[in-house]
């Protein structure tokens, strides 16, 4: 009881409101690492995203989590502040003391930006400006990186993944085929311009006439070595579904 209180008063801390999610920030600083200006130009960013993709996104920067959970703090934040979008919801928190940020997505969110690929691609985005202390340029690129997965969804009917990056293993097996049938191609030009080259159709047309006589053909049989393994019995199979309560990851800077 005493840690949820403690949790209870860290959110309050950051101004999210229990009762009213609709007031709630979509970005919140505690530690002034963020202006007037950067704060105003990153809820309109926010606001458009949302708009266009029916989400919500929430950014919060504290200056300690305290001895609570980072991810548990941020699921309730998430949980509190953005709950009930029509696509889904997604909240970065950094914890400035700590130097740890943490991300959570809802059910919803979680289809469109998965743990496996959208999450680590999402850092790839921001973390880089975040470790440099920009942290007006991290948030913009957060922003964008979420911008970018959903959009990709859409378009796409199906989340990002990292063989979504251009490989596609159906072109390379026909350049592999190409190539391939390019090389034995020239191969065969350049050993039919060779007049000192020519295909032979048995071993034999290697050979001199008369230079080699064989007297006895025999095949000599040495041993035979068998081994029997027992058959493996049953399988195991493996399903795949989505999480209830969302997802999310986390990471230093």
């Amino acid at each position: 009881m005493k840690k949820f209180f403690a949790l209870l008063a860290l959110i309050v801390a950051v101004n999210f409101s229990v009762t009213s999610a609709a007031q709630v920030p979509a970005v919140t600083d505690q530690t002034g690492s963020l202006n007037a200006a950067q704060i105003k130009s990153l809820d309109e960013k926010i606001h458009t995203v949302q708009s266009a993709h029916k989400i919500k996104i929430g950014i919060a920067f504290v200056k300690s989590t305290g001895n609570n959970d980072i991810a548990q703090v941020t699921r309730e934040l998430l949980r509190q502040g953005f709950a009930n979008s029509s696509n889904g919801s997604i909240v970065l928190l950094v914890d400035m003391k700590a130097h740890k940020y943490e991300i959570a997505t809802d059910a919803r969110m979680s289809e469109r930006i998965t743990d496996i690929d959208g999450i680590p691609f999402l850092k790839q985005k921001f973390q880089p400006a975040l470790k440099a202390g920009d942290w007006a340029g991290a948030c913009n690129s957060f922003v964008d990186g979420v911008n970018e997965l959903v959009t990709f969804y859409e378009t796409n009917g199906a989340a990002y993944s990292s063989d979504s990056d251009g490989f596609d293993p159906t072109l390379a097996i026909c350049a592999i085929v190409i190539a391939l049938g390019g090389g034995m191609f020239f191969r065969s030009v350049l050993i039919s311009s060779m007049s000192n080259v020519h295909h032979a159709l048995t071993a034999t047309d290697y050979l001199q006439r008369n230079s080699v006589e064989i007297n006895e053909s025999r095949d000599t049989f040495l041993f035979r070595n068998i081994k029997r393994r027992p058959r493996g019995g049953g399988g195991s199979s493996r399903g795949g579904g989505g999480s209830s309560s969302g997802g999310g990851g986390g990471g230093s800077f």
